[in-house]
């Protein structure tokens, strides 16, 4: 082998970073002056070694090395993988059991009833089906009423289906009651009686999400005469924002007390309250609850909701993000803005978050997807979503198993995409010391569960508390919920995470119970035999000077 050159010996050293090596080594020493410079040395090259592991350890951490070596294109992936949850809204065509059924094989965890439409007599057939739908296929499913709220909506055409409207075409709104069962091409009823009063001539009207767009031209007495700014088929009963107004309408309305009361005489799970803007319309919606355990979803759909959003949080039991309403309020550009600072706002208080409104709105009448379509719903699930949500899709839709099916797809991709672990170090990193010591437990459970790689968490829970305080913290694993409370399986379903599993077993049975979860685990192929499995649970109380209601962390390997 020839000799080396100057240059090629430079270029070597600079290529296997030893002259840098050497020159730290150096400075070591000089700082040192060691007596032993063998033992120095030897300390040295320890530190730098653990260094070198840390910055390796570091690497491998980030959802960049993620996605470069674990995400796969052509590896099928599991059903039992997925922890997002689907909610499905149930209309005249999916409302019959065996419709439900299918919905709840393709991946429904949750049946949404929109009191935005139908009556009491139909939303009750909706309850008992989906009831009997779950109890025949022995499946937990959580049923939600979403509320019309203080919203604005247009009034029931004369004739049945779409109907168009050309641009430019003039078409007048009223609020004269006698057109609210007869809206026309030309004359549409609006709900509000105060619309006349608050919009000024040039400001803009959108309907069905934004999708109509009218700018007023004049005002006369009871109606607004209005232009078409661009094409679109509208039906009864539409969605009607006006931005940048100020309305006066009420906290809750007439119809919102008689359907919170419905929801509380049936028992549901969820109330979605629509147009939420202050936290004490949340107050106002728990007061006509009484004393259920209804949980409570606000939905943020306009500017006001999103400035008050941290006093909202604070009220609310979870957030659903209603991005139809809410594109019509503040720019397009800055919706997706409002949807991850709410998630994450969400994600770091604990509370689980809906992302919603038209994710696959084109399978309304096409068999496939948009690609954006399928962007967006995975970007929900990257973002930190708990569920998210079908409107019009399985309500009215064409192909509504086959969109729930394709859904549950994207989720489990995405979930598969997302490093847990990034999620649970930063909500760590944001949350106010001290914390109550359930919910440190609850974090080290989720510790122990990703540094012995754990197969899933068993956590025994009567009220939900438990397992929602382990699902805040984001595992890489199922949250199994072992409890003898249905209500409290049905609520805790929402949570990203956590499968319920619903025992006779009593809360004294709780080794037994420990079992039922594990039972589970195996039917579910979630684990087998010497997987490791880490249980949380209450403890056995103490008294005296150290009286303490404990909850427990254990480490168990399946038998």
């Amino acid at each position: 082998m020839p000799p080396m050159s100057e240059e090629e010996i430079k270029s070597y050293l600079s290529k296997h970073k030893i002259a840098e090596t050497v020159d730290s080594l150096v400075k070591f020493l000089a700082a040192q002056q060691p007596e032993d410079p063998l033992t120095a040395i030897s300390t040295w090259a320890a530190r730098e070694l653990a260094s070198h592991r840390m910055d390796l350890v570091q690497r491998r951490g980030t959802q960049l090395d993620h996605n470069i070596q674990h995400l796969k294109v052509h590896k099928e992936a599991s059903v039992q993988k997925r922890a997002v949850n689907i909610v499905c809204t149930i209309g005249p065509p999916s409302q019959s059991v065996e419709e439900i059924k299918g919905l709840i094989e393709a991946g429904m965890t949750v049946a949404r009833m929109n009191f935005s439409h139908g009556n009491h007599e139909f939303h009750k057939k909706t309850v008992d089906n989906v009831r009997k739908a779950a109890a025949e296929m022995n499946v937990i499913i959580a049923i939600a009423v979403d509320t019309k709220g203080p919203e604005i909506r247009t009034g029931k055409f004369a004739v049945e289906g779409d109907v168009l409207m050309p641009i430019g075409h003039e078409i007048v709104l009223t609020v004269d009651p006698a057109f609210e069962n007869a809206c026309t091409k030309d004359i549409i009823y609006v709900d509000y009686p105060n619309i006349v009063k608050v919009m000024k001539v040039g400001q803009n009207v959108y309907i069905d999400d934004g999708l109509l767009a009218l700018k007023v031209t004049a005002i006369d007495g009871n109606q607004l005469k209005t232009v078409v700014t661009n094409p679109h088929k509208i039906s009864s009963r539409r969605g009607v924002n006006l931005p940048n107004v100020e309305v006066d309408l009420p906290a809750v309305s007439k119809q919102d007390v008689a359907d919170l009361q419905f929801a509380v005489d049936n028992k549901v799970d969820l109330v979605f309250a629509s147009f939420i803007r202050t936290p004490e319309q949340v107050r106002s919606v728990r007061k006509c609850l009484g004393d259920s355990d209804i949980r409570i979803f606000s939905k943020i759909e306009n500017a006001e909701g999103v400035e008050k959003f941290d006093k909202i949080l604070a009220e609310t039991d979870g957030v659903m993000v209603a991005r139809g309403d809410l594109g019509c309020e503040i720019p397009l550009e800055k919706v997706f803005v409002a949807q991850k600072i709410m998630v994450s706002k969400c994600n770091a208080a604990g509370k689980p978050i809906i992302v919603a409104t038209q994710m696959l709105e084109s399978m309304i009448t096409n068999p496939r997807p948009t690609r954006a379509e399928v962007s967006d719903v995975a970007n929900a699930v990257l973002d930190g979503a708990d569920a998210v949500m079908l409107s019009g899709e399985t309500a009215k839709g064409d192909y509504r198993k086959e969109c729930v099916e394709i859904m549950r797809k994207i989720t489990v991709e995405a979930q598969l995409a997302s490093r847990e672990e990034n999620l649970f170090e930063s909500i760590k990193a944001v949350r106010s010391l001290p914390i109550q010591p359930e919910e440190s437990i609850a974090c080290a459970a989720v510790n122990s569960a990703y540094e012995l790689q754990a197969k899933a968490i068993i956590a025994l829970t009567e009220i939900g508390v438990t397992a929602s305080s382990v699902a805040k913290y984001r595992p890489m694993c199922p949250i199994i919920a072992v409890t003898s409370d249905a209500a409290v399986a049905r609520r805790l379903i929402i949570h990203r995470f956590v499968k319920p599993v619903l025992t006779s077993l009593q809360r004294d049975a709780r080794e037994a119970r420990v079992q039922a979860g594990i039972d589970y685990c195996k039917a579910e192929n979630i684990c087998r035999k010497g997987d490791r499995v880490v249980l949380i649970h209450g403890g056995t109380p103490t008294t005296g000077p150290f009286e303490n209601n404990a909850t427990l962390t254990r480490i168990i390997v399946v038998p």
